[in-house]
């Protein structure tokens, strides 16, 4: 007995139609593959590009947290139009598209990656080894001129460094003239000078200072390729790897469903053409579309 389904069609049924069928459904996604076989020895080649760096400042290298959170900001920042934008025009890439079409090409050949230990992996395809290396590298300038503070932040730093460079040289002159003074002994109250204050304090103070007057500085330059470039961006020597025999058999088996969809649809059409019921329906049906037999 065939197993049927509520519609009456039984497996055989189906069976049947393949079988009808099987030279078209074997030959098809044959032909499909050897199209996409071929389609992929024409296709241009490409080069990639690879850096890593380390966006993080070298204060910051050793919290892995804080060191994630730079990488991942780096990653979002290479990819945005504050970057690529100046790229696109001073390289004069992609020249037939607009400004925008431009950025979506661009969005396909540049690839961003942070991993877990906070390393960023830039990865840059172009059509030759020196334009693939030449995007990268012009990539890593853009942003790092992201990194320079401009506007109230700018001048916000420089006016901490100001009253560092001042506090220094006052606590440098508090420490010669408590050293002048003999009057004191290590970690203890002072007689003279501040009261209640002690040599170790001040020494203190006066390196939390120093620090300032040397981190602010490099915080207004930003961060330069020596900090965070650990594998400069290479000069590939062989183009991507096309996985030709991927391409074929999944061009074969979407060919294969596609036909076989297509054949039963055909049959189904046809099964309806026979029946009482919806002859009426598809000849109203062809003539709202205006078809012929």
């Amino acid at each position: 007995m065939d197993v049927e389904d509520e519609s009456g069609v039984s497996l055989l049924d189906l069976l049947v139609v393949i079988v009808e069928n099987l030279r078209l459904l074997i030959i098809g996604p044959i032909v499909a593959g050897l199209l996409a076989l071929g389609i992929t020895f024409l296709a241009p080649k490409s080069y990639v590009s690879n850096a890593i760096l380390s966006p993080a400042p070298l204060a910051q290298a050793a919290q892995a947290a804080q060191s994630l959170q730079s990488a991942q900001q780096a990653a979002a920042m290479m990819l945005s139009p504050v970057v690529l934008d100046p790229i696109i025009k001073s390289l004069g890439l992609f020249q037939k598209h607009s400004l925008e079409g431009a950025r979506e090409v661009m969005a396909t050949r540049v690839k961003a990656t942070v991993g877990k230990e906070g390393l960023l992996r830039l990865d840059v395809m172009g059509e030759t080894p020196d334009r693939a290396q030449a995007v990268a590298n012009a990539i890593i300038d853009g942003w790092l001129k992201t990194t320079v503070p401009t506007g109230q932040d700018r001048l916000d730093l420089e006016k901490r460094l100001g009253y560092a460079k001042v506090s220094l040289e006052s606590t440098r002159r508090l420490l010669d003239g408590l050293a002048a003074s003999g009057g004191v002994t290590l970690n203890k109250p002072l007689t003279r000078g501040e009261a209640g204050t002690s040599l170790m304090a001040v020494g203190e103070l006066q390196a939390r200072y120093l620090n300032e007057v040397l981190a602010i500085p490099r915080q207004l330059n930003g961060l330069s390729r020596e900090e965070v470039i650990k594998q400069s961006p290479t000069l590939p020597t062989e183009p991507v790897s096309i996985k030709k025999g991927q391409v074929a058999s999944l061009a074969s088996v979407a060919a294969g469903l596609v036909l076989l969809f297509w054949v039963f649809m055909r049959q189904a059409w046809r099964n309806a053409e026979l029946s009482p019921q919806t002859a009426s329906k598809l000849m109203q049906l062809r003539a709202a579309l205006n078809l012929r037999n």
